[in-house]
């Protein structure tokens, strides 16, 4: 592939060798793919955004409930995560696929596997703990308006992408998933719950990162098979 097709890739961490519909071979994406830039990404970015927050209600003295955690009305707040998870995952692979670019590389079975619980049960959560549940409230509780929390938090969400040096189609589709996920949360009675937004948050990236491959694969086969 040549330098001027690399500059395209949305996401670094598919690396330079990737596929497109019009490619003689399929690239694949290996666990150990995925292990080379999860680590890092886990000691640089994961552990940081986790900390902080507790680190926030503990030396404020605020209660769990400030970040968002607790379980109030939790089967509700599970059957509306999987409902618009669902059609979130759907946008997600669509924006994916049309939008942003037709680089791809097909995981494996077992990266399908790491990848999904890294998006669904590590990076969703983690994410939304430290933009929605802190970044949000903290905002909002120094400015004394929600409308400063939403768009600090939100700006933040969406720009912060650019740090992995995501293309703006890409940082585009974040910042559009972001004001879904904040409005799911907003919209809630207080006291409000991540767990609906963490669970949407976790499809969306899946159905973006990993899905989304998948499914340009199909596309790939059934054109090379006809």
């Amino acid at each position: 592939m040549s330098a001027s097709q690399s500059k395209e890739i949305f996401l670094p961490r598919r690396g330079k060798q990737v596929s497109t519909l019009k490619s003689p071979d399929i690239t694949r994406s290996t666990v150990a793919d995925t292990w080379r830039w999860l680590w890092p990404d886990v000691l640089m970015r994961i552990i940081p955004l986790t900390v902080i927050p507790f680190l926030y209600i503990a030396f404020f003295h605020l209660p769990l409930s400030f970040l968002g955690l607790t379980l109030h009305n939790w089967p509700q707040q599970l059957a509306i995560g999987i409902v618009i998870g669902i059609a979130m995952t759907c946008f997600a692979s669509a924006y994916r696929m049309f939008i942003v670019g037709p680089f791809f590389r097909w995981p494996t079975l077992g990266d399908h596997l790491l990848q999904g619980f890294y998006y669904l049960i590590i990076n969703g959560p983690v994410e939304e703990l430290f933009f929605r549940g802190f970044l949000l409230a903290a905002v909002t509780q120094w400015t004394g308006s929600l409308v400063w929390g939403w768009l600090v938090s939100t700006t933040t969400y969406t720009l912060y992408h650019r740090l992995g040096k995501w293309n703006w189609r890409s940082v585009a589709g974040v910042g559009l998933a972001g004001i879904v996920f904040s409005f799911l949360y907003l919209a809630q009675p207080e006291p409000r719950s991540l767990l609906a937004v963490i669970i949407v948050h976790g499809f969306t990236t899946w159905g973006f990162l990993s899905l989304g491959d998948e499914i340009m694969y199909r596309r790939w086969k059934c054109k090379n098979n006809s």
